[in-house]
């Protein structure tokens, strides 16, 4: 098999410059009172056992909180990728 290294010559025949049009107008970015308002309503809402977060990307290797179990999961039907 044949191997393509990844040269500066390669990205330049693909590269484009895409002007960022910054966030979509229809959605309230949230503050930190937000975030906390949010979390006392899921606290609120949630029943007396354990709340599990799925964790993808970033959330994985630097989570905001402490966990005290991890287990492997699937969300079926779902799928993510880093595309550059």
């Amino acid at each position: 098999m044949r191997q393509m290294s990844l040269t500066p010559e390669l990205v330049a025949l693909c590269h484009r410059e895409e002007a960022d049009p910054g966030p979509d107008g229809s959605w309230t970015q949230l503050n930190d009172d937000d975030f906390r308002s949010l979390a006392q309503r899921l606290s609120g809402e949630a029943d007396e056992g354990p709340l599990w977060v799925f964790a993808y990307g970033s959330l994985i290797w630097k989570p905001a909180f402490d966990s005290v179990e991890q287990q492997r999961a699937s969300a079926h039907g779902w799928h993510r990728s880093f595309c550059l």
